[in-house]
């Protein structure tokens, strides 16, 4: 995107569908065919959408990662409640 702003700053040497296939090939193909679904008008809008298909990804990426995370964490304070427990008994029984 700099580049295109540094070569054409008018936005006018250079056509705007060369400007738009060239970014598209520059994505990665996920990103691109959610862009081609959008078929954006200038470079500006594909910009836009492929920032926000990105974004999206990142985010469910992230909540991907998470997941089993959380689970285990889960797992781990179940196991800790059941410890206390026990030991809670066994102090009553001592007692």
């Amino acid at each position: 995107m700099r580049v295109y702003r540094k070569l054409d700053p008018n936005k006018t040497q250079i056509p705007n569908r060369i400007i738009l296939s060239m970014y598209k090939q520059a994505l990665k193909l996920s990103i691109a065919w959610k862009l081609h679904e959008k078929d954006p008008d200038d470079i500006e809008q594909a910009f836009k959408i492929a920032k926000r298909v990105e974004r999206g990804k990142n985010f469910l990426k992230d909540e991907i990662e998470e997941n089993p995370k959380k689970k285990q964490d889960k797992d781990e304070m179940e196991e800790l409640t059941r410890k206390m427990e026990k030991l809670f008994i066994n102090l009553i029984q001592i007692n």
